[in-house]
């Protein structure tokens, strides 16, 4: 050889030593900027359904796989489930597509799943925590398993490979840090559904007493917004500061005060302020919460509908037992006329009678109770049926004609369509609407009953009268439990205060609706049945 060969193979050979240090030199910067890219991306803070496919995109474009796939373990159990997977082998397509169809879903462990990767030309690495969440030791658990598959026809380098390796505890954490951000996430919103579903008031306070944190209901209790409560005093937002030399609605001192400087919780019947300045009576309880910083919290029950409620039953008992005990004493009285009279028969035939009457009278506060029962817990069974609406209207009308002492009842009715109700229990409505004028109307008062079909599915009924009418005040409650108006509670005419109420409750049943209309004189009651179908 030349010495001018030996020098042409001195250049060839430095300049393969430069290719090969140049080559290596980019394949090294490739690496850290690879790792860089997913460093960058595992950083992003994505919820895991949008951090793992990214993941795997970037891994299979850094390794040249054609396919990824990566299962992970949910905190505590060991079962690797399947959470994300794609693939570009074979498909004639550059883009990704998922793997998943052909991928087992989950593993017992990653030792199953190493094994499965080995026998299907899957290269995998477990991924890594040091320790089980909760679990004490210094242990490693394996949290997930990350596998790749070369492009057909390619075998994984080495590289790649060595790669996997270095990044797979970094992608163990940011894996695990996705899954607790997520929990944290869920529970963040299970608590807000909680408390915004609460029919309860919830209020937090710090340690100053000052609100952190309340719920919808808080603020509708105290008609306020729940932007108005955050960072007020507990005083100022439940209205519950002292007038001048009064004391406090929640009582001698703050309760939560209480609570934070003792720690034992706290109940009690309080009363704050709505926003009409009226005091509400509410069912307090109070509790430390424990942690940091310190503050409270408290759950508040509006007593407003219970104490109605037991208004309502003080009242259904006062009416129930005086109207018991009126047909009673008559009954009485007249049992006691005919044992120890010698009376005659056409006299005593005149107690028997008065004693009929007060019968029927129990009779029908009876069925009153037993019908308001039922309805209250929905056991009422109609049995409807096909009925002519206009000819049982008739046949009321002239019953009622028939009896002694009933009101004159005119009808105006045109030809109706017919409806699906339950016969028995619209007569009952009649004669409960009849009975109600009898009573309340004042004497020499009429009835007119009219109907009329409103298309395409209703038949409205209207029952008015020209007596004395009601109290504009009283109309938003004539259908309501056990009301009976003030001239009414003030007379002597006996009642319960059920009819109407009856009434509202048959009809709704029904499908329809009742109200009062607007009259100038006496009373008129309009109500909606629905037409067959």
């Amino acid at each position: 050889m030349t010495e001018l060969d030996a020098l042409r193979a001195r250049v060839a050979s430095l300049e393969d030593e430069r290719r090969r240090t140049f080559d290596e030199a980019q394949r090294e910067a490739d690496a850290m900027f690879a790792q860089y890219q997913l460093s960058q991306l595992l950083a992003s803070g994505d919820d895991l359904a949008k951090l793992a496919p990214a993941v795997l995109s970037e891994i299979a474009r850094t390794s040249g796989a054609g396919d990824a796939a990566l299962w992970l373990a949910a905190p505590g159990p060991r079962t690797l489930h399947r959470v994300a997977s794609l693939g570009r082998a074979d498909h004639g397509s550059d883009g990704p597509r998922d793997a998943g169809a052909d991928l087992p879903a989950s593993f017992a462990d990653s030792a199953t799943a190493g094994r499965w990767a080995a026998r299907a030309g899957w290269f995998g690495v477990p991924l890594e925590e040091s320790r089980a969440l909760g679990v004490g030791g210094a242990s490693r658990v394996a949290l997930g398993y990350l596998a790749v598959r070369p492009l057909p026809g390619q075998v994984l380098d080495v590289r790649h490979a060595r790669y996997l390796g270095l990044v797979r505890r970094e992608l163990a954490l940011a894996f695990r840090a996705a899954q607790l951000r997520g929990a944290l996430v869920h529970e963040r919103a299970t608590l807000a559904a909680i408390l915004d579903g609460a029919s309860d008031a919830i209020i937090a306070v710090d340690a100053n007493g000052r609100i952190t944190r309340l719920n919808g209901a808080a603020a509708r209790l105290v008609g306020a917004a729940e932007r108005e409560g955050i960072g007020a005093t507990c005083e100022a937002f439940l209205g519950c500061l002292p007038e001048t030399g009064g004391t406090r609605g929640c009582g001698r001192t703050c309760p939560f005060q209480e609570v934070l400087a003792h720690g034992r919780p706290l109940v009690r019947e309080q009363v704050v302020g709505g926003a009409d300045a009226m005091p509400i009576p509410v069912a307090a309880s109070y509790a430390r919460m424990t942690g940091a910083p310190s503050g409270a919290v408290a759950v508040l029950r509006d007593l407003r509908v219970t104490r109605a409620l037991d208004a309502l039953k003080s009242s259904f008992v006062a009416t129930i037992s005086h109207e018991l005990r009126t047909p009673l004493a008559l009954i009485s009285g007249h049992s006691q006329s005919l044992l120890h009279l010698g009376l005659d028969a056409p006299t005593s035939r005149h107690h028997l009678e008065r004693i009929g009457d007060a019968v029927d009278r129990l009779s029908a506060l009876v069925d009153e109770v037993i019908d308001v029962s039922r309805l209250e817990s929905d056991q009422l069974q109609l049995d409807r049926a096909p009925t002519d609406l206009a000819g049982l209207l008739q046949a009321f009308v002239a019953e009622q004609g028939e009896l002694a002492g009933a009101p004159p009842v005119a009808l105006d009715v045109p030809p109706l369509p017919k409806v699906d109700i339950d016969a028995r229990r619209i007569r009952q409505v009649l004669a409960n609407l009849v009975a109600n004028t009898q009573k309340y109307a004042g004497p020499g008062a009429s009835i007119t009953i009219r109907a009329r079909h409103l298309p395409p599915d209703s038949v409205v009924v209207t029952f008015a009268d020209d007596g004395e009418g009601i109290d504009p005040r009283e109309t938003s409650q004539v259908f309501d439990r056990f009301f009976r108006g003030e001239r009414m509670r003030e007379s002597r005419i006996p009642g319960s205060g059920l009819g109407l109420y009856v009434c509202r409750r048959l009809v709704e049943a029904h499908g329809g609706w009742i109200r009062l209309d607007a009259t100038r004189r006496g009373m008129s009651v309009s109500f909606r049945l629905p037409v067959l179908q």
